[in-house]
């Protein structure tokens, strides 16, 4: 699978995008600054593309103010995700607009499209460990399917010590980042994670902050970022129940590990079919019906009013879709 990266002249656009199929690019990641925020540039893009080259599939940055109905029909006919700009401006005092945000984030969702957000800490002007956490208490329960930090993977963008953003808060916004790239983005959370988050009563930065902590303590923090990140998703689930075992047990309520654990297993099985092709059989708790139902939003209300059904599921595609069956 090949990917590509372009600064597009758009007087060549069309034969550029033409050429996808013959150089082989079935992703494509859009990371030209002009589109993020010119809606024409941007929607006359994703007009040729879906003519020239439908196939291919495209990560998408965007500024928010740009987002409505118009660009979202658009975005509507690719095969796409979406990332909406989070980020500070070098030189600028940062501002993060929630009412904005929500706004475009519900669109995004009511729509169906795949969405994340581009964040990072200690870039603009003024912002300090605390707008980080609230940037990052914020976006988690808007539930994107992502959300990316570039200053973890490039030198260029690493951020300096001010008097309100210290080294030691850097290190701190680092680890925090990290965590979420591996436990939520990579570890393809967002199916569950709020609904998990919300019986251990913490914010968002804490839950990561803790798993960062558990990281550094496992061997497979920052510091061993490589190995991390060349996990395979079925290892990082590994991490994620007994992390999360490990903070049910805290809260003193182990009485929702099973059904925790069974929301974890089905949902990570189901996208490892979608992603990787990968079958699988599954031991649950609880019948998938129910796991896979809105029930399963409200965790302590399941586990009250649904009883366990121990059982065994094989899960495989039928005619192109994903399906279970009992064994």
């Amino acid at each position: 699978m090949k990917q590509g990266e372009y600064n597009f002249d758009l007087s060549n656009l069309d034969s550029e995008l033409a050429s996808f199929s013959k150089k082989g690019i079935t992703e494509f990641a859009l990371h030209d600054a002009r589109f993020s925020s010119d809606k024409k540039a941007l929607a006359e893009f994703m007009r040729k593309a879906a003519r020239l080259a439908p196939d291919v599939y495209y990560s998408i940055p965007v500024k928010a103010e740009i987002l409505d109905s118009e660009i979202i029909g658009l975005l509507q006919n690719l095969f796409c995700s979406v990332d909406v700009i989070m980020r500070g401006e070098l030189g600028k005092k940062y501002f993060l607009d929630k009412k904005l945000f929500s706004k475009k984030a519900a669109l995004l969702n009511n729509s169906g499209l795949v969405f994340g957000f581009l964040m990072d800490w200690a870039r603009a002007e003024g912002d300090s460990v605390k707008g980080f956490r609230d940037r990052v208490d914020f976006a988690l329960p808007l539930y994107p399917n992502h959300i990316d930090f570039e200053q973890l993977y490039s030198a260029q963008k690493e951020a300096k010590s001010t008097a309100i953003f210290s080294s030691q808060d850097i290190a701190w916004a680092r680890d925090v980042a990290f965590a979420i790239s591996v436990f939520y983005s990579n570890g393809r959370a967002v199916p569950w994670f709020n609904s998990v988050l919300k019986p251990l009563k913490i914010a968002p930065s804490k839950f990561f902050s803790d798993f960062a902590e558990w990281q550094r303590c496992n061997n497979c923090g920052y510091d061993e970022r490589e190995k991390t990140l060349a996990a395979s998703h079925k290892e990082i689930e590994k991490m994620q129940i007994i992390f999360l075992e490990e903070k049910y047990s805290e809260k003193r309520l182990e009485h929702l590990i099973p059904l925790v654990t069974d929301l974890v297993k089905v949902n990570g099985a189901f996208s490892r079919l979608e992603g990787e092709g990968e079958e699988c059989e599954l031991k649950l708790n609880f019948n998938p019906d129910d796991l896979m139902s809105p029930a399963a939003f409200d965790i302590a209300s399941f586990a009250d009013n649904v009883c366990m059904e121990d059982c065994r599921i094989k899960i495989f595609a039928a005619n192109g879709q994903p399906d279970y069956k009992f064994l």
